[in-house]
């Protein structure tokens, strides 16, 4: 039972939150002096938080019925533990409120220890929730919203741990652009991962990209061209020296967007898809990661 409900609890996406976060903790080492543990304390305030949103999100997939016909895999149709009631709903909503009460002690000892920017700290915590609020029941329902709010939620978790870590706000556009492209990263990770629960999610009245473009082939396409915005952010960065660059080494992934893409446009069904939202969810992870390992090497060439 405890084994059930601790895979419920340590969904693998919750990565994407640590290394959003360690994106920001690395640029503020590398712009100026950082506090370290200040920045892993925001990152695991980012965990629990995500930890209560994705529990939430399941207990409301289940309850609207959309979990009943979603196809499940490994990485999409929503949580297969939940759907088969080998874990309570009950638990699932009660876990969910003592991880999302940590985190707003987390988030209320930042505000408390760092005066000069609690304000910034104050916004970003009224957004995260928001998103745990309303996420899954209302704002997926608005047309092409989901996705652009995704990526600006994982954007703003870098931008965060960014400004808990530095204690105040100098080099924030410059952090934000490599924020902006992990969070682009996510939301088209979260848009090529919806595609085996397109029928579902349209008929439970979601409206992400996926849905409303009717076709993974255009799906596919879409993908390539925020790939590329995120690209041009990164480009331009290093363009205005403003990114070091070493972060040229982003387009060792350029080769695995592209079989995500194809997989896309050639979709069939959920079991062929899985390999390539294994691959999306990798790609995902590492993108982020050599973020972080951009900034590393270029504080280890200056």
């Amino acid at each position: 039972m405890f084994k059930e409900y601790l895979q419920e609890v340590l969904e693998p996406t919750l990565l994407f939150g640590v290394f959003a976060g360690l994106a920001g903790l690395a640029g503020a080492m590398y712009y100026g002096k950082a506090e370290v543990a200040l920045g892993v304390l925001a990152i695991i305030g980012v965990v629990l938080a995500q930890i209560g949103v994705n529990l939430i999100d399941d207990y409301s997939d289940y309850k609207t019925g959309i979990d009943k016909e979603t196809k499940k895999t490994k990485f999409s149709g929503g949580s297969i533990l939940v759907a088969s009631k080998k874990v309570s709903t009950a638990a699932v909503i009660r876990i969910a409120a003592v991880a999302l009460t940590a985190a707003g002690v987390i988030g209320a000892y930042l505000i408390y220890a760092l005066q000069p920017v609690a304000g910034y700290i104050f916004i970003l915590v009224v957004i995260g929730g928001l998103a745990t609020l309303f996420y899954a029941r209302y704002l997926t329902h608005i047309p092409f919203f989901s996705e652009p709010f995704v990526a600006f939620c994982f954007a703003i978790i870098g931008v965060g741990v960014f400004i808990v870590s530095s204690g105040g706000a100098a080099n924030l556009p410059y952090i934000a652009i490599a924020c902006a492209a992990c969070g682009i990263q996510v939301g088209v990770a979260g848009m090529a991962n919806s595609i085996p629960d397109m029928k579902p999610d349209r008929k439970y009245g979601r409206r992400s990209f996926v849905v409303m473009l009717k076709s993974s082939k255009k799906s596919g396409n879409l993908y390539l061209i925020f790939e590329g915005i995120g690209y041009a952010l990164l480009v331009a960065g290093m363009g205005l020296k403003v990114l070091p660059n070493t972060f040229v080494i982003m387009v060792v992934l350029m080769p695995a967007m592209q079989y995500v893409s194809r997989g896309m446009k050639a979709y069939k069904n959920a079991e062929s898809y899985e390999k390539v939202m294994g691959v999306n969810a990798a790609l995902t992870m590492v993108y982020m990661l050599l973020v972080s390992v951009s900034y590393v090497l270029a504080m280890l060439m200056i």
